[in-house]
């Protein structure tokens, strides 16, 4: 039987006593999607529910198997590598160690495995880069350490939070060609964005988050074709 790479049903999370995600269901089957929506609609706050990093009640269930209230680290192990918005880098490590200590065997094939060999294929700049501390980086550089971190923990799913945030337009562009390389490897990808251009460059679906709750599923032209929609939903038109 087919098992759904994440199925989340009636998804709840909290910031202390807010309660920011209001009742989510997400069933994400294989391939890229994307999350949109305007700020403060609970986009970081739903992929901070899925990687137990805040309180969350309902169900959030990973290939079949329940993950809330396990902790962030027994996440992962699952096989979730998580990119989170700002990159958040170690100040005390070089790129290299990064990639380094955080390096598992996971879930891919010997042939298939990321190891910091293959981050330097996907991304030479780091290469170059590799005896420099993590915050010593440009934005762009940052954002590439940030997601070579989360492959070398050969993950089945990884998320990323707003990976397009305060980049150049040429680095958006080599993003948009790794994404594309990284899909090669049947790599299932969440991405939570604002940038609706890379959105449509790279996912296959999308939903749109507003005050909290799903309030669109499907394909991201459908919804650019869909004039009043986008206005109600994006504010956009």
């Amino acid at each position: 039987m087919h098992e759904s790479v994440l199925t989340l049903n009636n998804v709840e999370a909290y910031y202390d006593k807010l309660h920011i995600v209001q009742g989510v269901n997400l069933l994400l089957d294989s391939g890229v999607t994307s999350i949109i929506g305007r700020n403060g609609m609970g986009k970081s706050t739903l992929m901070k529910a899925i990687m137990g990093l805040v309180s969350t009640k309902g169900s959030i269930k990973f290939f079949g198997q329940e993950i809330v209230g396990l902790k962030p680290y027994q996440i992962a192990q699952k096989g979730i590598g998580y990119v989170p918005q700002g990159r958040r880098n170690f100040p005390s490590l070089t790129v290299d160690e990064h990639l380094t200590f955080c390096a598992s065997s996971g879930f891919s094939s010997e042939e298939n495995r990321w190891s910091s060999d293959r981050v330097y294929d996907l991304f030479p700049r780091l290469y170059e880069r590799k005896d420099l501390y993590g915050t010593s980086l440009s934005g762009g550089e940052q954002q590439m350490l940030a997601i070579g971190r989360a492959l070398v923990l050969n993950p089945r799913l990884l998320l990323l939070d707003e990976p397009s945030e305060g980049l150049a337009p040429t680095i958006i562009d080599q993003l948009v060609d790794v994404f594309e390389k990284i899909r090669k490897e049947n790599m299932n990808i969440l991405i939570v964005e604002q940038d609706l251009n890379f959105c449509e460059r790279v996912t296959d679906s999308t939903n749109v988050m507003v005050n909290g709750q799903i309030a669109f599923s499907g394909s991201l032209r459908e919804l650019r074709n869909n004039a009043e929609l986008s206005r109600k939903l994006l504010g956009i038109g």
